[in-house]
């Protein structure tokens, strides 16, 4: 059975940790470490902003693949109202297209609220605005930056390991936690080599994303056990 700790667990715990690491990050200056080790200072240029291979393939077909794989959820939990084969796992199908769109969502409607700026608009980076990180600024003054959206592309792929954990799928729980990680590591890595972010807004875009999928799922199935969670025991148990 999937219990509630379980769901307190990937819902509170696990985001926690993301954004302990995001806050050590930052308060350490691992950030500007990290930074700094991907700046030539001779260009005041970051080492990828100029890379268009690193552009195309780790940003652009990067992303356009995160959305092919939530389109394709998506579009299963459409069919499913028609498509006999999908009609019982309707429920497990729109659980993770929602859980997938939830956090990069979330980290959408972030950006405008805070001042926090990318790398490459700071002046240490050869940009021109200062530090700041205020809250619910004006328009004008928002950083358009943080959390990071491309690590929350990522990351969102953790939807898939929860549908493994309520279907009682190992295989997929374990192919959706490796992809969640190594995607939303590796997307993590090209922005911070595009000085587009810093470590600590692709952790706290882990956070973000962990956080709502597991809720969503949460919602959705609470406590179900696992071999319940495509056909339901219920209906089977009244019959």
């Amino acid at each position: 059975m999937v219990t509630r700790r379980f769901w307190w667990r990937h819902a509170v715990l696990v985001p926690a940790l993301f954004a302990l690491a995001a806050f050590v990050c930052k308060r350490s200056g691992l950030d500007d470490v990290l930074a700094h080790s991907v700046f030539d200072a001779a260009t005041q240029q970051f080492w990828g902003r100029e890379s268009t291979a690193l552009e195309l393939l780790g940003h652009r077909i990067a992303k356009a693949a995160i959305f092919t794989c939530w389109f394709a959820v998506f579009a299963g939990a459409l069919a499913a109202n028609w498509v006999p084969r999908l009609r019982e796992q309707r429920m497990l199908l729109w659980a993770t297209a929602l859980a997938m769109a939830s956090g990069p969502l979330l980290v959408v409607a972030l950006k405008p609220l805070n001042a926090i700026h990318c790398p490459w608009d700071l002046k240490q980076y050869g940009g021109v605005a200062d530090q700041a990180s205020g809250w619910f600024v004006a328009a004008h003054d928002a950083g358009r930056c943080f959390p990071s959206g491309h690590a929350s592309g990522g990351f969102s792929l953790v939807a898939l390991f929860f549908a493994g954990v309520v279907s009682g799928e190992r295989r997929l729980q374990a192919a959706g936690l490796a992809f969640a990680l190594g995607a939303g590591m590796a997307f993590s890595v090209v922005r911070v080599m595009q000085g587009a972010h810093f470590a600590s807004h692709n952790l706290w875009a882990a956070a973000i994303d962990w956080a709502t999928a597991a809720t969503v799922f949460a919602l959705f199935y609470g406590r179900v056990e696992p071999a319940c969670a495509l056909s339901g025991c219920g209906a089977a148990s009244a019959s």
